[in-house]
Parts: C-alpha cells; sequence; structure tokens
C-alpha cells in the first residue's frame, strides 16, 4: 500500500495489482469544492487498486467514501452529504473502447497522454453521483402539503374547450 500518485500509466506492469489509500481535501478536488458548500466540509478518503480483469482488460477498482457540505433544497440550510461509492471501471487507451468490453461496463477513456491521474478519476466519481437537488432526510416530514388535489368527482375542461369558448367571445 501506497501513497496515491498524482499520475501513471495503469498499463505497466508495476502498476498491476498496486493499491493506493488516502485522504483527499479541497485542494485536490477542485471542481467538487466548487459544487460543495462554500465553507462546508470536504473529506474523501479512498483506496484504489489497478487489476487484470476476467477478459484480461485492465480495470480500477477501490472505495471512495466521503463527506461534503451541500444546502438542502427544501430548507436551504447546511447539511452534509456523505458518499460512499465502489467504483469498478475498465480503463482503455486512448482512441476508443475494445469490442470485448460490453455497453454494460463503466469506461474510462485515458487522456492523449496515457496516464491515469487518480484525484481527477475520484472527482468525476463524486459528481456524478451527488444529488441534484439535495435534501435532509428529516425535512419537511411536518410541513402541510403545497398542492391538494380539487375536489373528487369534478371533470376538468380540456384547455382546447377554454380556448374554443375564449374565442366564441371575441
Amino acid at each position: 500500500m501506497s501513497r496515491i500518485p498524482v499520475s501513471l500509466d495503469p498499463f505497466l506492469p508495476r502498476a498491476l495489482n498496486q493499491r493506493w489509500e488516502g485522504a483527499l481535501g479541497a485542494d485536490e478536488l477542485p471542481r467538487v469544492h466548487a459544487a460543495a458548500l462554500e465553507g462546508g466540509p470536504l473529506l474523501v478518503r479512498l483506496t484504489l487498486r489497478i487489476v487484470r480483469g476476467a477478459l484480461g482488460e485492465t480495470r480500477i477498482q477501490g472505495t471512495i467514501d466521503g463527506e461534503i457540505g451541500q444546502q438542502c433544497q427544501r430548507c436551504l440550510q447546511p447539511m452534509l452529504w456523505k458518499c460512499s461509492l465502489r467504483p469498478d471501471v475498465v480503463v482503455v487507451a486512448p482512441g476508443g473502447t475494445p469490442p470485448e468490453v460490453g455497453d454494460d461496463q463503466d469506461v474510462l477513456e485515458l487522456g492523449a497522454d496515457g496516464q491515469l491521474r487518480p484525484a481527477e478519476f475520484v472527482e468525476d466519481e463524486i459528481l456524478l453521483a451527488l444529488p441534484l437537488a439535495p435534501r435532509h432526510e428529516s425535512c419537511g416530514t411536518g410541513l402541510p402539503r403545497e398542492f391538494e388535489a380539487g375536489p373528487a368527482g369534478r371533470a376538468a375542461d380540456s384547455p382546447f374547450a377554454i380556448l374554443g369558448k375564449l374565442k366564441d367571445r371575441h
């Protein structure tokens, strides 16, 4: 087990079965920091390793656990979003996905330099998992409903019928 490298070539034999463990903060995750609540917590702990898959493909697997400050979209108060991700991604060289990789597989195509940047990979995984509208689990349970159904049995007028009535008036 070693510290998380800044970048590496995942296809080199020495990268296979290596395990990296560590923590990343706001400085290493600028895009997650931009999406987080200003002044809120942002700490991500991770373990990553590169393995060879059943078909000989190179895969990156691991765990990403973190706590990211968000703003509840219901009450607009700060909240803590906890993520627990288990990525299992096929790593492919620049230029396309090999045919043996199925459509149901998550794929990470490396950039033109062929380098894997673990912090960028972790950042992408977190951004994909961030909720679009974060909300406290218990937020709003005691609030009255904003919209109530109309009286039962009343037939609603068709919007076209209403337009027809307006047209007949003029």
